[in-house]
């Protein structure tokens, strides 16, 4: 991998497409320096702008995999072989989805299905940041969005992600200063970002998506 520009290329572009999952194989390939290993790393990073889409490595060489892993500055998905990298996201493919009205009660409605997800996939320590996260997203697109929206919360290997899909195009803002918590959805985006690993927007053909991702493990 001499010139690691062409990969990354292509590898955004398919996160454009929002596939379920993007797997690397190199077996044949070898990462000849830092930079090689760097551009992998960020192409996993930068994956997390695509709700719930996973960027899997299979690396069998092991001092490849360590390079990346060294130079990632956290935790990828690598495996030293397909099967392994198949299996695993096999076994994080649960989605819960449901289509939500711009009304009063919508808050409420998201926070239940969170709490839903997470005691049937074992995750009970993200009730409580989850449920509160998926209250602000929805009550922002409520109030700011006004059209019909999807919460979607998916289960990935390292991250639980919890996402609003509507249809309009303007960007979410932060909040300046500290809204009052008495005030519905006045704690806003910087409460998401508190209370979450990370959290972003991306834009789409048909609107936007807000999301925030959770790591499954307290460790991660």
């Amino acid at each position: 991998m001499q010139s690691p520009a062409p990969l990354y290329r292509a590898l955004i572009h398919c996160l454009s497409r929002e596939p379920d999952a993007v797997l690397v194989e190199l077996s044949g390939a070898t990462v000849a320096d830092a930079e090689a290993a760097k551009t992998l790393a960020l192409v996993a990073q930068r994956a997390v702008s695509w709700p719930g889409t996973p960027v899997l490595l299979c690396v069998p060489d092991p001092s490849a995999a360590s390079t990346i892993t060294v130079q990632s500055g956290e935790s990828l998905p690598l495996f030293d072989a397909v099967t392994g990298a198949v299996s695993a996201l096999t076994a994080h493919r649960d989605v819960v989805s449901e289509q939500l009205l711009p009304v009063p009660g919508t808050a409420r409605r998201a926070r239940d299905l969170v709490a839903e997800a997470c005691l049937r996939w074992d995750l009970p320590h993200l009730i409580a940041h989850g449920a509160l996260a998926a209250s602000e997203l929805v009550s922002n697109a409520v109030v700011h969005a006004r059209t019909v929206m999807t919460l979607q919360v998916k289960l990935r290997p390292q991250y639980l992600y919890i996402a609003v899909f509507d249809s309009a195009t303007a960007q979410p803002v932060p909040s300046r200063g500290h809204p009052g918590t008495d005030t519905p959805g006045g704690r806003g985006l910087h409460l998401v970002e508190l209370v979450s690993a990370r959290w972003g927007c991306q834009r789409r053909h048909d609107g936007k998506v807000v999301w925030a991702a959770f790591a499954v493990s307290p460790n991660a």
